[in-house]
């Protein structure tokens, strides 16, 4: 089976101490035991929506119509770029940004997404829970999945509830969990391993459910063949 993980710097796997404990191999690593995956992993650090979707028009499209899982988690940086605007309060600016992700997603999602393959798209968290604007934020953001989610049917991992009242175990580097926390260095936004272990967890519990719900809808069709 051919795994597609397309994202940021989270999805490729930075601040796990090794490759093998990233959020996409630990994953991979859990649907392996039903079936052999190779994983094409379409991420890097520093990575925000509009880049995401920039380089992947590049890809051929063959590689989405062999893949049989796509994941998508991006976002952060596109949060990290305003993070001068949460400081000083700019709404109006937050939304166009929120505005943007939203149709970046769809653009993604539009260009990836095949009737054979499981999709799953997954929510922020934030690593900033101590900020009112932060959290604003990343709801806004989280809303833009949501959207996205129902209007194209896919797969949601809420890693967003899952980090939640969670983060200072789950974020390298966590300390006040506020947005002045931020630095050009050493930022505090990262999953640590128990936090990619933890993204793994909720991808894997969505997959299965989808194949717990496959296997009973097609045992009702070959019941109604009868």
């Amino acid at each position: 089976m051919l795994y597609v993980a397309l994202g940021d710097s989270v999805t490729y796997g930075y601040s796990s101490t090794n490759q093998t404990k990233s959020y996409v191999q630990r994953f991979a690593r859990g649907i392996s035991k039903q079936e052999k995956v190779n994983v094409f992993l379409h991420a890097r650090p520093g990575w925000t929506s509009t880049k995401l979707l920039k380089v992947t028009k590049s890809l051929q499209p063959s590689l989405f119509d062999e893949a049989k899982l796509v994941t998508l988690m991006v976002g952060g940086n596109d949060l990290l770029r305003s993070s001068p605007f949460l400081l000083n309060g700019n709404h109006a600016h937050l939304m166009k940004v929120a505005d943007r992700y939203y149709q970046n997603l769809l653009e993604i999602v539009d260009m990836v997404k095949r009737p054979q393959s499981k999709f799953i798209i997954a929510t922020l968290y934030n690593p900033f829970p101590n900020s009112m604007l932060a959290a604003e934020y990343t709801k806004l953001v989280n809303d833009c999945v949501r959207r996205v989610a129902r209007r194209y049917r896919l797969l949601i991992a809420d890693v967003g509830a899952k980090f939640e009242g969670r983060e200072d175990r789950f974020v390298e580097g966590y300390r006040r969990g506020n947005i002045r926390d931020f630095r050009i260095v050493g930022n505090p936004i990262h999953p640590n391993d128990a936090g990619h272990g933890a993204i793994a967890q909720v991808f894997l519990s969505v997959y299965r459910r989808a194949g717990v719900k496959d296997m009973a809808r097609g045992g009702k069709l070959r019941r109604a063949e009868r």
